[in-house]
């Protein structure tokens, strides 16, 4: 046809062409970049638009005019022997070809990009909710605890929805009474919508407000309000649900069978007793965690058969032993019931399995600890904590490093603002030598609990033997907050590493095992341990007694224990329950008793460790754990002499602290290929020591919070230089 002759010899299908392929690169551009750019959602489809007016433009252009070698001119102006319309439209073919080429390479990168960082996006960030805080408008402003228990619930209730991710608890009441911008809040959390609202409570007339946000334009796609009386409120919080879900369906595309309910109460007075009790349970003091007790067994006394306030109770007991003054022994004689109780009332409860594996795994069974977490977590796919767990049992008790950081790294992605669950990431990366991400990490720290990232700095700065700054990263925290609980534990062995006994011991009444051992005092620790199971024989010190023998040379009586120990860990080496030093002290007790059967397979499943350690990238170069060390002691042990002081000295040099006056370690200690390594370790002692003391023994940076015992500094004065 002459028309499709003539379009083709002034090029214009080759203008469309390439304006189109240039114009798509264009669009995806912004599309990409100017969100990341923070820029107004106008200002990419403002490009659209312009490009797409443009096309026309270009076409008529194409065909009117001509480009020659004198420049621009209409193309009835040109004549046909002179035209070079030929020569244009090869290059314009280059421009076809070159852009297709940066079109490719762009998607390639940004199909990779989507692929790999933002994986969660089409799974999770997309269908993906963040319920605030709901604020407390009542009359008198005393119903926090009540505002706070309507949106936990409701946020419980949608992280039951398959296909649907959550933001935790932790990470989004962390905006309450902050009055932060709704598209803030959903970057930090990485979701889609936020869900808000207000809740005013006066006698038994109750006003809900909720609406639900999109987190990318702060446009409200839902609200409502609703005045009710307070006579049947899980009838309310489930009417609030249906309706929340019924538009996460229209904007989201979620596919929901049915709407999840409200776990209700016999009574209303039950109800508002449990949701005092989490309001306390979630801040995480011994106050709080006595009080929440307190108010999970009111709630039990008015209705015996809540399973959530029996779970919940349960869990709380559990955690006193952890914050409070509360002994294993009594803590698990608490709880037992409670969990029975609940498990019996409602075994589809997410809690109930939580605090049922919480039981377990106090009592070192991680197999069915594991059990329970995994069904709990069937049930709620959302409940961040339990991950966390999960990630705990299984790196610590099972030896699955590799399970484990995946659990951890998903405990973060729900819980994003979570302190101990960032804190646990940073040193996950840590221990895989992967520095820079691990910095990174810790940066979110600085800003959410500044305490938390003094100590982080301070071991990420300690590798290396360089043990004194983690003892300057935890004053720096005690000088932020002198009452933060747990700081001046990791002090305790870490003042007892540099040499600095008095320090050490006064930290607290009763010294941690650890210290004792870096001290060189394994008989004090046998004293301890055995007073500690008087008053507590289900504590975990019961196997610890088996290694303080072995430590003191009371072979005899260490065997039973650490051979019970080897069994009940199904003769597996983890960094938990029947450690590299526990199947070093069996090695020594069997070899003693002239026994060399059975001890290959204590080396074998040492270096099983080491292996599972590896493959899952870690390198653990620190004070109480490294890779080379274990390693290196599992050759030593069966006469690889030389390989395995190489790798025990690299270890050393890492800065593995090697204990001293371990009975049965002292095979190593008296071979000569030892000497150097000690006297290494001894002299990074001292001069950790004395950078130490150079700090706080001239103008004290810490003496509100923390000061030297007594003759210290007068002698280091005495010994500096020497």
């Amino acid at each position: 046809m002459p028309i499709v002759q003539e379009l083709k010899r002034r090029n214009v299908i080759k203008v469309a062409i390439a304006y189109a392929i240039v114009a798509w690169l264009l669009i995806e551009v912004t599309a990409t970049t100017f969100p990341m750019l923070r820029l107004p959602d106008w200002t990419a489809t403002f490009v659209t638009v312009l490009l797409m007016i443009g096309f026309p433009v270009a076409l008529i252009f194409a065909w009117a005019f001509e480009i020659t070698p004198e420049g621009i001119k209409l193309e009835k102006d040109v004549d046909r022997s002179q035209s070079i319309t030929h020569i244009t439209g090869r290059k314009i073919d280059y421009l076809i070809i070159a852009a297709l080429s940066i079109a490719l390479v762009f998607f390639a990168f940004t199909h990779d990009w989507r692929g790999e960082e933002g994986q969660d996006a089409d799974s999770t960030a997309d269908k993906s909710i963040a319920v605030l805080a709901f604020t407390d408008l009542s009359p008198e402003g005393d119903q926090e605890y009540f505002s706070d228990g309507i949106s936990e619930e409701l946020l419980n209730v949608l992280a039951k929805i398959p296909g649907l991710r959550v933001a935790a608890r932790t990470s989004s009441f962390q905006f309450k009474g902050q009055n932060r911008d709704v598209i803030d809040i959903g970057q930090q959390l990485n979701v889609a919508l936020v869900l808000e609202g207000s809740v005013r409570k006066a006698g038994l007339q109750i006003r809900i407000t909720a609406q639900l946000v999109d987190a990318s334009n702060g446009f409200h796609l839902w609200s409502e309000t609703y005045d009710r009386e307070l006579v049947n409120i899980f009838a309310v919080q489930d009417e609030i649900a249906a309706a929340i879900v019924g538009a996460l369906k229209e904007h989201l595309g979620l596919q929901v069978a049915a709407v999840p309910r409200v776990i209700a109460a016999a009574n209303t007075e039950a109800h508002e007793t449990y949701l005092r009790g989490r309001y306390l349970v979630v801040q995480r003091t011994t106050v709080t965690l006595e009080g929440a007790v307190r108010e999970f067994e009111k709630a039990i006394a008015l209705d015996p058969d809540y399973a959530l306030a029996h779970a919940e109770l349960a869990m709380a007991i559990l955690l006193l032993r952890r914050y409070g003054d509360m002994n294993l022994t009594e803590a698990i004689t608490k709880a037992t019931p409670h969990v029975e109780r609940a498990m019996a009332l409602d075994p589809t409860l997410a809690e109930a399995h939580a605090a049922t594996g919480f039981v377990f795994w106090e009592q070192r069974n991680p197999g069915k600890a594991l059990t329970h977490f995994r069904h709990a977590i069937r049930i709620n796919p959302n409940y961040a904590i339990v991950h966390n767990w999960i990630a705990i049992v299984l790196g610590g008790q099972l030896g699955r490093y590799a399970e484990s950081f995946a659990a951890t790294e998903t405990a973060l992605r729900l819980d994003p603002l979570s302190i101990p669950g960032r804190v646990d990431y940073v040193f996950a990366l840590i221990d895989r030598n992967r520095l820079d991400e691990a910095a990174l990490a810790m940066e979110k720290l600085a800003s959410i609990a500044p305490v938390k990232y003094a100590q982080v700095r301070g071991v990420l700065t300690s590798l290396g033997g360089k043990w004194a700054n983690v003892i300057l990263g935890y004053l720096d925290g005690l000088r932020i907050d002198p009452e933060i609980a747990g700081s001046r534990l990791v002090m305790h062995y870490y003042f007892a590493a540099i040499g600095l006994e008095k320090e050490a011991l006064a930290i607290r009444d009763t010294p941690l095992l650890t210290t004792l051992w870096f001290l060189g005092k394994p008989e004090d620790a046998v004293t301890i341990v055995e007073a500690r199971l008087v008053d507590d024989p289900l504590s975990r010190t019961a196997s610890a007694l088996g290694i303080a023998l072995a430590g003191a040379g009371d072979y005899a009586r260490a065997r039973p224990i650490l051979e019970e120990m080897w069994q009940r860990s199904g003769e597996r080496v983890t960094l938990a329950l029947f450690r590299t030093h526990d199947a070093a002290a069996l090695i020594a007790i069997r070899r003693d008793a002239g026994e060399e059967g059975g001890i290959d397979e204590l080396v074998a499943a040492i270096k099983d460790n080491v292996r599972r350690l590896h493959e899952a990238g870690i390198i653990r170069t620190g004070l109480l754990s490294d890779a080379n060390y274990e390693e290196g002691l599992a050759d030593f042990l069966v006469g690889e002499r030389e390989k395995g002081l190489a790798l025990i000295a690299k270890g050393a040099e890492d800065g593995y602290f090697i204990m001293p006056r371990l009975a049965y370690l002292q095979a190593l200690y008296d071979d000569p290929g030892f000497a150097p390594i000690r006297a290494g370790q001894e002299a990074r002692q001292k001069r950790e020591r004395d950078r130490f003391l150079n700090i706080v023994c001239n103008d004290n940076p810490y003496a509100a919070v923390w000061q030297p015992e007594e003759g210290t500094c007068e002698r280091f004065a005495a010994t500096a230089g020497n």
